[in-house]
């Protein structure tokens, strides 16, 4: 009886640890910064937003690191997916923004 109750403590244990590994990559990617549409954006903000991206992308390639080989490799992908859409995002208010200083000159 003792043998069976340990056994499931440490089955219990090993799903659990498994879950958090599965979650890992997700947990790396959480809370990204609230990005503006482009069209709502204004100039001003460009470069608060820029350190929020650039802490935010430091902050979850290191998570997603630490992640790699231990989380499914759908999730990880899911997770890398939003990183870059975030990086993406990002990428077409700077882009606006450029070509609005542009037009104005």
């Amino acid at each position: 009886m003792k043998k069976l109750i340990l056994g499931s403590v440490f089955s219990a244990l090993a799903l659990v640890s498994l879950n958090s590994y599965a979650n890992c990559a997700l947990a790396a990617v959480m809370n990204p910064p609230s990005l503006p549409e482009v069209s709502a954006s204004a100039a001003e903000d460009m470069p608060n937003l820029r350190f929020a991206v650039e802490a935010y992308l430091d902050r979850a390639s290191q998570g997603l690191e630490v992640c790699e080989g231990y989380s499914d490799d759908f999730v990880y992908n899911a997770a890398v997916a939003r990183l870059e859409k975030t990086a993406g995002h990002y990428n077409e208010l700077v882009r606006y923004h450029r070509q609005l200083q542009v037009s104005a000159k």
